[in-house]
């Protein structure tokens, strides 16, 4: 009688759990229509990071670079960015300037529920990760 009582308390639980989770992406999906993709706002933008690129060209060590600029919203308007934040900026910056056709930023990722269908990069994806041999799969170690 406990196991059965015990099994009916986990399947409630997991009826629970599967009701946060669509909940949850119903919140994610409308936010992102609303033009929300979440994660943190940007501390560099593009003025600073234009000034930043000029002084860094002049041979401007980044360290002494952070303390010129100020960031102008946020929690922490009127400080000074991290070197790792304006290191970070400068990468993605000079990797931008690779014309390789690759966007500056990543581009936000939509939420996809199970039983959406796959996209074709999605398929082609799949596909060509399934034709790989596993790393793992045979072949002496060494």
């Amino acid at each position: 009688m406990g196991a059965m009582f015990f099994a009916v308390l986990a399947v409630a639980g997991q009826i629970e759990r599967n009701y946060i989770r669509e909940k949850t992406l119903e919140g994610q999906v409308s936010a992102a229509a609303k033009g929300s993709h979440g994660g943190w706002p940007k501390v560099i933008d593009d003025d600073m990071l234009t000034f930043a690129v000029a002084l860094k060209n002049k041979g401007v060590p980044v360290p002494e670079i952070t303390k010129k600029l100020v960031i102008k919203t946020g929690k922490n308007a009127g400080k000074n960015p991290s070197v790792a934040s304006l290191y970070r900026a400068l990468a993605e910056t000079e990797d931008a300037a690779v014309d390789d056709g690759l966007p500056h930023r990543p581009k936000p990722v939509r939420i996809r529920r199970p039983e959406d269908p796959l996209t074709p990069e999605e398929i082609d994806l799949r596909q060509r990760l399934q034709t790989q041999p596993h790393p793992n799969a045979g072949g002496p170690r060494g």
